[in-house]
């Protein structure tokens, strides 16, 4: 790397790196939380985990003990890892072998329980560490780092209205070139450009295995309800076999819903937003399926405070959609339904708590939630809504700014 880099890479992440208090915080929760669990370390290794972590992306090992200062052993590489994370143990490797040696030499052992992050993990690397370290027993420490993670501070919250900022220059492009004859695709390509030049990073993380998402979903008319291997009520066509969801090149009419689910991200923060708009106008059962949508995110919305559980506010956005005369087309229909209506929101996009079904985990202030209730008219098209919130002990707090009316160009 040229001597001047470091400086450059500084003055053109000037705001980004992640602030060293940040990391400390972090580090501590996690720790904590590993000490109930009777972990003298946790392994960390996938990217989305080690920028939450380290405030960097390298190929390595973060070894973070139940007591004491973490170790970031890093292959590729350690020289930028050192520019952008403030962690002050970064040691350069040339090969994993070196792991154990380096770990002990730093402090880090003997080591019996170790935490893996076994949900994305792939298995020839979770074999490779068992063979390296035979004495240890390894645990899931996802589900633990997880729950430290869905708890957002003020420097992540900052991160995430940025990320929703993105998203209203998105929605507002959108409004401006929606017109008949364009193609899902003409429109996606300027949105994303308009995503880009606002400052989106141009990749969102999913965790979930095979959720392959390129920044989020134009899709318009019955290509909207077309159900897809996303883990959603509304997938898209695509451009082809090879990745089955999103804007395909069916041309935009009058008269139907174009959903706009576009994820907003900056400095690996997400935000999630759903709007719909139309050209000249809707049918009237879709005006009011849309009025439903917006009442149940306006009743359900309400109810994301700490202490009650991620299934009750699920039980109560059924309940409402039930009423209202939609318990057969609520986030989706037949074996396409969702089995969820929101979910966490921050460096990944389905982050904990899911809002689903007998999901007991408690809501917590600080928690980003992603509230989407949509209705899907089979062969027709979906309309829906969608907001994240801050969850705080006075209420929930919007961080997604869009107008949420029904937009007709």
């Amino acid at each position: 790397m040229a001597p001047d880099m470091p400086g450059v890479i500084r003055g053109l992440f000037a705001g980004l790196l992640v602030p060293q208090v940040e990391i400390a915080h972090r580090t501590a929760r996690v720790q904590r939380a590993m000490q109930t669990r009777g972990l003298d370390a946790v392994f960390v290794l996938q990217n989305a985990d080690l920028f939450y972590f380290t405030g960097t992306i390298a190929d390595g090992l973060l070894a973070i003990p139940a007591a004491g200062e973490p170790l970031f052993l890093v292959r590729r590489s350690a020289e930028r890892a050192r520019i952008e994370s403030p962690l002050e143990a970064i040691v350069g490797v040339e090969s994993p072998r070196e792991y154990p040696a380096l770990l002990a030499a730093h402090g880090i052992g003997p080591l019996r329980r170790v935490g893996l992050e076994m949900d994305v993990l792939p298995a020839l690397h979770y074999l490779r560490y068992v063979r390296a370290f035979p004495a240890a027993e390894f645990l899931d420490a996802s589900p633990l780092i997880r729950a430290v993670r869905a708890v957002k501070r003020p420097w992540e919250i900052e991160m995430m209205r940025r990320a929703a900022a993105i998203q209203d220059r998105v929605f507002r492009r959108l409004a401006e070139v929606l017109r008949p004859d364009l193609t899902e695709l003409d429109l996606v390509v300027e949105l994303e450009a308009a995503a880009r030049l606002a400052g989106h990073q141009g990749l969102i993380r999913f965790r979930r295995f095979n959720q392959d998402v390129f920044m989020g979903h134009l899709l318009v008319g019955e290509a909207a309800s077309v159900p897809s291997f996303i883990d959603a009520p509304a997938g898209g066509i695509g451009v082809g076999p090879a990745l089955g969801n999103g804007a395909s090149r069916r041309p935009v009419g009058a008269r139907e819903p174009v959903l706009l689910d576009f994820n907003g991200c900056y400095n690996g923060y997400n935000s999630d937003q759903t709007r719909t708009l139309a050209v000249g106008g809707l049918p009237e059962d879709m005006v009011r399926a849309y009025a439903a949508c917006r009442q149940i995110l306006a009743e359900a919305g309400r109810l994301l405070r700490p202490g009650v559980t991620a299934g009750w506010v699920y039980d109560r956005c059924v309940a409402i959609a039930r009423d209202l005369g939609y318990a057969e087309t609520f986030m989706g229909h037949g074996a396409a339904r969702a089995p969820y209506v929101g979910h966490g929101v921050g460096v990944e996009i389905d982050e904990v708590p899911p809002l689903a079904s007998g999901v007991e985990m408690l809501l917590e202030a600080g928690m980003t939630l992603a509230l989407e209730p949509k209705i899907v008219f089979p062969g027709r098209g979906v309309v829906g809504v969608e907001d994240t919130f801050l969850v705080e002990e006075g209420g929930p707090v919007p961080l997604t700014v869009s107008p949420r009316e029904l937009t007709i160009v």
